[in-house]
Parts: C-alpha cells; sequence; structure tokens
C-alpha cells in the first residue's frame, strides 16, 4: 500500500528521470510539500572529467565565474599564525596601480582551482607468492623506497603477506608511508573523524563549507574516492540551501560550477544568477555547458551569446530540469526591464527631453 502511494506521489510530481533511482527528499509543509531535490552523492568514476576540466575554454569560464573579490580573498583567517603589522604608506596613482595589479596576480595564484579527476582505481597486483615462507610472522612487512625528491605516487611500496604473497600497496598503505617517511603540511595519518558521513552532515548544518572544502584538499588527494563524496555532499548541501556567495570569490567555486553542469544540476544557480541580474554570468554557465555535453539540444540552436536573454530562453526551453522556474525568473527579469525603461521615458518626458 505504501509503495502504490509512493509511486503515485511520484507521477504526480513528475520526477526528473536523473533522480529515479537514487535518494529522493521530499520536505512537506503541512499539508504542502515545498519541493524536490535529489541527495544523491555523485563522484567522477565513469567518464573521465580531467580533458574537460583542463580545457583552456572552460578554465577561461571557470575564472570569469568565481569572479576576484580581493577583500574575500585577503581577509583574515584563522591560521594560527602570527600577523604582521599593517604599514600605511602615500602613493602616487601610478604606485597604486602597481600594487593593485600585484594584488590581483597574487589573488589569481590564491585562486588556483583544485584539479577534477577521476576517481582512482583500486590497486590489487600481485607480483609474487612466495609458500616457503608460509607463518614466518603474523605481521605484514611493508617496503618504502624513500629515495629524496621522487614523487609519492611513483615511489614504490610493497606490502609482504603472513601467506608469503607480495603485492603493490593498496592506496591507503601507500598514503600512510608517504605520510610517515614524507609529511605533507595540514596532513593527518589517519582520516580525520570530521569526514565521516555522520560528523559531516553536522559540520554541513553549519554552512562550513570552505573550512570543509579547505580540510578535504590538504587531507586527500583529488581522485581519492573520499575527497570526491566530501566534495559532492558539500556542493549538495550548497545547492539545497542555495548558499553560491559562501563559495563565490574562492578556489572552490569553479569546481563547484563545474560539478553543476557536469551533472546537469545547475538550473538553481541559473535562478539566482537572473535574479540578481547577471545575465553575463548565465550565459557563462550556460558556455561551460555545452563544453562538457556537446551533443545537448540547446547548443545546435545556434543562438548567439551576446543575445543573452535569448541564449538564456533558448537553454531553459531545451535543456533545463526547472524550466517553469527559470522561465518566469527570465519573465520577470525582462518585466523589470521594461519597467525601467518606462520610468525613465516618462523622466525624460518631464523634462521636456
Amino acid at each position: 500500500m505504501a509503495a502504490r502511494a509512493a509511486l503515485r506521489l511520484r507521477q504526480v510530481l513528475k520526477v526528473p528521470s536523473e533522480c529515479r533511482g537514487t535518494t529522493v527528499g521530499i520536505r512537506f509543509l503541512s499539508p504542502w510539500f515545498s519541493r524536490l531535490y535529489c541527495s544523491a552523492v555523485n563522484i567522477y568514476n565513469e567518464k573521465d572529467p580531467a580533458p574537460y576540466f583542463f580545457d583552456a575554454r572552460v578554465q577561461d569560464v571557470l575564472k570569469k565565474l568565481t569572479g576576484q573579490d580581493l577583500s574575500k580573498v585577503f581577509r583574515t583567517r584563522l591560521l594560527e599564525k602570527k600577523l604582521n603589522v599593517p604599514q600605511y604608506q602615500f602613493m602616487t596613482t601610478e604606485e597604486l596601480e602597481a600594487h593593485m595589479a600585484q594584488a590581483r596576480e597574487n589573488a589569481e595564484k590564491l585562486l588556483q582551482m583544485p584539479p577534477v579527476l577521476k576517481e582512482r582505481e583500486p590497486v590489487d597486483e600481485v607480483l609474487s607468492r612466495d609458500p616457503a615462507i608460509l607463518g614466518y610472522d603474523t605481521a605484514k612487512f611493508i617496503f618504502t623506497d624513500i629515495t629524496f625528491g621522487m614523487s609519492d605516487r611513483k615511489r614504490v611500496v610493497v606490502v609482504r603477506e603472513p601467506d608469503g604473497t607480495l603485492r603493490k600497496a593498496s592506496w591507503e598503505e601507500r598514503e600512510r608511508m608517504n605520510q610517515i617517511y614524507n609529511p605533507r603540511p595540514g596532513r593527518k595519518l589517519h582520516k580525520p573523524i570530521m569526514f565521516e558521513e555522520e560528523y559531516l552532515k553536522d559540520v554541513l548544518s553549519q554552512e562550513k563549507y570552505e573550512f570543509i572544502l579547505e580540510r578535504a584538499c590538504a587531507q586527500f588527494d583529488p581522485d581519492d574516492p573520499t575527497y570526491q563524496r566530501v566534495c559532492s555532499m558539500t556542493y549538495e548541501a550548497v545547492d539545497e540551501k542555495r548558499k553560491y556567495d559562501a563559495l563565490h570569490s574562492t578556489r572552490h567555486y569553479g569546481p563547484m560550477c563545474f560539478y553543476l553542469a557536469w551533472h546537469k544540476k545547475m538550473d538553481n544557480l541559473l535562478i539566482k544568477f537572473v535574479q540578481e541580474e547577471k545575465l553575463p554570468d548565465c550565459v557563462s554557465l550556460i558556455q561551460l555547458y555545452h563544453h562538457i555535453h556537446k551533443d545537448s539540444e540547446s547548443a545546435f540552436q545556434n543562438v548567439p551569446p551576446n543575445e543573452q536573454i535569448s541564449f538564456v530562453k533558448t537553454y531553459a526551453q531545451e535543456e533545463s530540469l526547472r524550466r517553469p522556474q527559470l522561465q518566469l525568473a527570465v519573465q520577470q527579469y525582462e518585466d523589470l526591464l521594461n519597467e525601467r525603461q518606462e520610468y525613465e521615458e516618462s523622466v525624460q518626458k518631464s523634462h521636456g527631453l
């Protein structure tokens, strides 16, 4: 009976195809529901996103979307480091412009985005089997090449099992050995408990999105399954609560936009851009979508990007999963432009112009 009721509810709600087969949450506001959203965790484990992410055009679009708010980039952070005493100087216009150019260059380095890679494959390669040493010891022996200057990825790490099997170390064993012999700043030997799902949800509820992503970058490699799970949960939480500004002008905003475009979940962000009258950002985000999904219907319509409203309307008609909401936002934007134009004309007419 419950299953039949759930099926009927899904039919009434017209659940999008990409939500089917996933965990779907519905918030009820007695007796009406507020909205439907997909709460599945998405990782890059099928198609490799790296060739798309590192494409020069995609990088330009992501940098444009990220923005460069210097007051946010250089804001004070709780890094437990002693702050330098501020210095005040009188400058000419030329000197000020030179210092601002240097500040923008430093900001660009701080906004360098973490790479987006495909989830790594597990290591399961046996090098040899020597049953003659079976039972020699009850513990495993790990042999690590500690040559100075060698890449942690290329460093030889092998494991001798108690049954005599010699195999390549797993990713977890390799990372533990690298952290022992060649520790990285900010990385712990054991995975912090905050990345366990139950504790991560608690941190996400506090909306500490940038802290979570920065901590994940320090602890994991970009192709680590845990890293991708943490990033996915964080991006989903940001999208659900519409807290995009929390990551704007940080190095995580670009990867978040890439994630939303890759998984076709960027409609909420587009609606926000339209409501805030940021049509250029809408165009950039849709162009990013076209770079990733080259076979999309809206890409074949050949609407020029400089016709911003028509460009957004074409995407809404052909691709959007929240078509009514996006079309309504665009219509309200057009009405607002018309009202402003009528107001300006009336002011000019009243002044006899």
